[in-house]
């Protein structure tokens, strides 16, 4: 039977005077990165004002690459840390999620998350497709692939700067002696992942001559 106190008590937990705020910084990884990569498309794409350029043939694979790369690895996170193994939820260090409506209000963030995370992947997947009938791309598994490692390790880095430090939303993992140690784990493998992904577009580029 539908508990409909406990469903009043979830929304009055969800939609209160910390809403706005709440999905304001959620929404910051958003109303960040999109800017930057869009910038970053247009100026490669119009490098030297001809398309027959090489960063103009690159710019599309780099952006709806890394854009998927984005998508991908906040659906990993959220598929894989906060459903399957549990390790968090969006946030759990405020929220202890240890009671149905403390569990289904932080599920409700977790939506949120993920819908953040669809709309990076649509983007990629539209670009992706924008870009299928030109025939001067760029196009490389070494550039794809760094694109996509490099954008779940941008992902992950946003994720640890804005959720795990400032605004301290959840850890990596609750529960455990060594919380700190976790997050700090997450933010070298974010920078590692970041860095790998730009070697493999750099080796792209220097195997091409530019």
């Amino acid at each position: 039977m539908l508990c409909v106190s406990c469903n009043r008590k979830i929304q009055a937990g969800i939609f209160n005077d910390d809403f706005t705020s709440i999905l304001f910084k959620i929404l910051l990884l958003l109303l960040l990165l999109l800017p930057l990569l869009i910038t970053y498309y247009r100026s490669l794409a119009t490098s030297g004002g001809s398309i027959n350029q090489t960063p103009a043939k690159k710019a599309p694979v780099v952006v709806f690459s890394l854009c998927l790369g984005i998508g991908m690895g906040g659906f990993i996170d959220g598929i894989v840390l906060h459903q399957i193994l549990q390790w968090h939820q969006m946030l759990s260090n405020q929220i202890i999620p240890n009671t149905f409506e403390t569990k289904s209000i932080n599920m409700f963030w977790d939506g949120i998350f993920e819908a953040i995370t669809w709309i990076f992947t649509f983007i990629g997947i539209l670009l992706l497709w924008q870009s299928r009938r030109r025939t001067d791309l760029h196009l490389s598994n070494s550039l794809f692939t760094g694109g996509l490692i490099g954008g779940w390790g941008i992902f992950n880095l946003m994720d640890s700067i804005f959720n795990h430090y400032l605004f301290r939303f959840h850890n990596v993992r609750e529960n455990v002696a060594e919380v700190a140690a976790w997050n700090l784990g997450f933010l070298i493998l974010s920078l590692a992942m970041i860095l790998l992904g730009g070697l493999m577009m750099k080796q792209v580029r220097n195997r091409s001559g530019i």
